[in-house]
């Protein structure tokens, strides 16, 4: 099975009097599924003020991380529909000329048959 490495940018209600506490909540519910051999390799957890406050990140690494999530997603769909494009040319096996009865021909070469 391979294994992947998951980069999420997440925002979630958590209660908490602090950012420490909010992530040892959310540190032990994303863990509460999490395997034998799952690891949680970072974690960084801050409160979110509401508006006009200032988020910790500066804002040109919040726009890295947009531009980032969208040039992802935006990559795995055209994976998604190149592969979706090969799996259908595989599958699609042409009619023969002379041949209309809807059935695919056969992908093995039949000889003559030994009697």
């Amino acid at each position: 099975m391979p294994r992947y490495e998951i980069v999420a940018h997440v925002t979630r209600d958590l209660d908490g009097a602090s950012a420490e506490e909010a992530a040892t909540r959310f540190r032990s519910q994303l863990l509460a599924d999490a395997g034998p051999n799952d690891a949680l390799l970072h974690l960084a957890v801050w409160r979110e003020d509401p508006a006009p406050a200032v988020s910790p990140l500066p804002s040109s690494l919040r726009t890295s991380l947009r531009e980032f999530f969208a040039t992802l997603e935006r990559c795995a769909s055209e994976a998604e529909e190149a592969f979706r494009g090969r799996v259908e040319a595989i599958l699609m096996v042409p009619t023969p000329p002379g041949r209309d009865d809807g059935v695919a021909p056969s992908l093995t070469k039949e000889g003559p048959r030994p009697e």
